[in-house]
């Protein structure tokens, strides 16, 4: 096996509030400042992980400018998606302007957008991003637009940099590696196939789970720099024990654990069911596995 680029941990980071569900932004700021000590790559702030329909595009501002304090700005993906191009295009401009370099963009999203359209899209945020690269985020599950891997040449014509996937299986991510373009970036959403997705040529997971986390992708992706399978095999395991404790980045499982490594509880704004009891026990007791090592 040989992996042809640096594969990298990109952490979607959920939004933590007060009990009053204000933004925390001292909370914030010290889960991204232990995320940069325990050595993920880069941060995906403001996304469906960080419930950015909740959040207002001042909030999602204030994000950006706390995680561009901390990571370098190649290293902040920006979530600047909305339901329309117009709200987009304001977020785009307004990240530039504090300084992003990435940005990514779900689709439009509530009315199914034909392939046409979503180009479009992409393309006005391109032009608003004034040499900024912007990454389309594709959520068929979350957005009922439907994207087929042949877009992804569309996607490059327009100016767009690279595409994350979310919500599709493996067979489906192999057509949109095999479809995408030379030096075009596929990220993959789906934290369990992690070092699949590496050894299949994609360039990196954009992770919930690893907000709460972290070591496991850390060390899968060093075993996979390495090409050390039994290393692989062990911290594959071990992704995929936190991915079961959280439920797959559940909202609300996630929260559970990353207050379980000694951050403030965070409530949700998002209508999700709560922990069970046995689920945070699960929770807490691989925190405290990982918080003792």
């Amino acid at each position: 096996m040989t992996i042809p680029l640096t594969p990298l941990v990109i952490t979607a980071t959920p939004t933590l509030f007060n009990a009053d569900e204000t933004l925390n932004l001292e909370g914030i700021r010290s889960h991204v400042e232990w995320l940069r000590g325990h050595g993920v790559d880069a941060l995906f702030p403001a996304g469906t992980s960080g419930e950015f329909p909740s959040l207002t595009d001042d909030e999602r501002i204030e994000i950006l400018s706390i995680c561009l304090d901390i990571f370098p700005a190649d290293s902040v993906y920006f979530h600047v998606g909305a339901a329309t191009a117009r709200q987009a295009e304001n977020l785009v401009r307004r990240a530039v302007a504090l300084g992003a370099t990435r940005m990514a963009a779900i689709t439009p999203f509530f009315q199914p957008a034909p392939e046409d359209q979503v180009v479009d899209y992409y393309r006005r945020l391109v032009n608003a991003a004034d040499g900024a690269e912007i990454f389309a985020y594709l959520f068929e599950a979350r957005t009922s637009s439907h994207s087929l891997p042949s877009v992804l040449s569309r996607l490059v014509e327009v100016g767009v940099a690279g595409v994350k996937l979310s919500g599709e299986p493996d067979e489906r991510v192999e057509q949109f590696i095999a479809a995408a373009p030379e030096g075009f970036t596929v990220f993959s959403g789906n934290d369990v196939s992690f070092g699949w997705l590496i050894q299949s040529g994609g360039h990196g997971i954009i992770s919930g789970v690893s907000s709460a986390y972290p070591e496991p992708f850390v060390k899968l992706r060093d075993a996979l720099i390495a090409n050390d399978a039994d290393a692989i095999a062990h911290w594959q395991a071990k992704v995929e024990q936190a991915v079961t404790a959280v439920r797959a980045g559940s909202l609300t499982h996630l929260k559970a654990g990353i207050a379980a490594r000694d951050f403030a509880a965070s409530p949700v704004r998002s209508a999700i069911a709560p922990v069970s009891d046995t689920d945070l026990l699960t929770i807490q007791s691989l925190a405290t596995e990982y918080n003792e090592n």
